[in-house]
């Protein structure tokens, strides 16, 4: 995967407002930690196939590499205790029929009228580790189809996070990106995660990166880390001669607004208390309210201010203001509360009342002070279709309820809300969006 390809997924993470898929990204350090450091050592395995290659090796009638060629292979690289049997057939010894499939796929090698050469960039390759690795690195993850390509994604980035069990950071991510089982309409566990990284994990396993052989007792080995850095940020990341660094800005000034969001037609009510800079822009204001409430950004939205409409506004007969240039600040200034409309079918209204504005300095991050109530569930059918999902949950005996729990995907708490948890999530949604935009 390119890097492009990998940011684009990446921003698709980042919009999914997921805590734990949040913390991933944060956590892999792909902002923030130093460039990724080549390990020449770690594709000793490929660089030796392609010296012993050489000139070329002809391959038996089968398409293998010859039986004295494999026990080689298998004696010079110390992996005999990788594989049973007698690793003198390709077919039947699994590491080395990886190791040549796999330096194929990544374009070092190629089968030429029954014999096995290296290509331009093998031959170029052979003698230059730290490029090996480089070149390694850019063509991963190994994927035949999308969804490989995007497991393949996920896993490097719980690789690159130090995760020990990627796999289930997977399955985590893949359900997070809305990905389903086509046959069964279910989110893919753990399992799956393991069968769609099957290529990508087994170049890490190859090159003696991963420790353990179960997904659930894996451990990273020394390198891994590195190489899936690398494999999400290309060689662009390379380390480039050090220059002065300028002085960093004066921290900048920017009123806090305080504001109360109140879920219009529920009782007891769903709220939040919020603190937010004053520039904040509506569109960014948008974000913070989905996450703060904790929609999941999947319909239309317009805010109405002081009869003024911004948002996803179509074809109006009245004003309809931009709002990204519209501000929190502005709204103060003309008046002392507003709407916030999200989903026009269910028809999810939000009161914000502007309460005491603050000195804040710096960019200031939002803030959940405090709150009320869980968020309701997306397409219930707006307030009275929520009204009759908290009877029926409230009914053990219902005969709606195993059906209704089924979609909910489990249980259904209406009064929980954490409001450190929430504030936790404002924090790594603003890192992710706002101040990346900023930076």
């Amino acid at each position: 995967m390119n890097p492009p390809e990998a940011a684009e997924l990446i921003e698709q993470l980042r919009r999914t407002r997921a805590l734990p898929l949040l913390r991933l990204l944060d956590d892999a350090g792909l902002d923030t930690a130093p460039p990724p450091q080549p390990d020449a050592a770690a594709v000793e395995p490929y660089r030796w196939l392609l010296a012993r290659v050489g000139d070329g090796v002809r391959l038996t009638s089968a398409g293998y590499l010859p039986p004295a060629i494999v026990a080689e292979t298998m004696r010079s690289l110390g992996w005999e205790d990788r594989w049973i049997g007698k690793h003198n057939r390709e077919d039947q010894t699994l590491p080395v029929l990886l190791l040549r499939e796999f330096a194929q796929r990544f374009g070092l090698l190629r089968k030429h009228r029954g014999s096995l050469l290296r290509t331009v960039a093998g031959r170029r390759l052979t003698d230059d580790p730290v490029g090996l690795w480089w070149h390694v690195a850019e063509r991963l993850p190994l994927a035949r189809n999308e969804a490989e390509r995007i497991a393949g994604l996920l896993y490097q980035l719980a690789v690159a996070a130090e995760r020990s069990r990627p796999e289930a950071h997977v399955a985590e991510g893949l359900g997070g990106l809305g990905l389903v089982d086509r046959a069964t309409g279910r989110p893919p566990d753990e399992m799956d995660a393991v069968a769609l990284t099957r290529d990508t994990s087994a170049v890490f396993d190859e090159l003696g990166l991963m420790e353990g052989r179960r997904c659930t007792e894996r451990r990273l080995g020394a390198g891994a880390v590195e190489l899936a850095r690398a494999a999400l940020l290309g060689a662009g990341a390379a380390p480039q001669p050090a220059v002065p660094a300028e002085p960093p800005a004066a921290p900048r000034r920017d009123e806090a607004v305080e504001l109360t969001v109140v879920l219009r037609n529920t009782e007891p009510p769903v709220w939040r208390r919020l603190l937010v800079p004053a520039s904040l822009s509506l569109r960014q204001l948008h974000g913070v309210l989905q996450t703060a409430m904790g929609w999941q950004e999947a319909h239309l939205h317009l805010f109405e201010v002081a009869g003024v409409r911004y948002g996803d506004v179509e074809d109006s007969p009245d004003p309809v203001g931009d709002e990204d240039a519209f501000t929190v600040g502005d709204a103060a200034g003309v008046t002392q509360q507003f709407v916030y409309e999200y989903d026009f079918g269910d028809g999810w209204e939000h009161e914000i009342r502007i309460g005491k504005r603050l000195d804040s300095v710096g960019s200031g991050t939002p803030r959940c002070l405090d709150g009320a109530r869980a968020c309701p569930p997306e397409d219930c059918g707006g307030a009275p279709g929520y009204e009759h999902v908290i009877q029926v949950l409230a009914d053990p005996a219902h005969p709606e309820r195993p059906e209704l729990l089924e979609w909910l995907g489990g249980d259904f708490d209406p009064e929980a809300f954490d409001a450190a948890a929430t504030d936790a999530l404002l924090a790594l949604y603003d890192r992710h969006t706002r101040r990346r935009q900023h930076s």
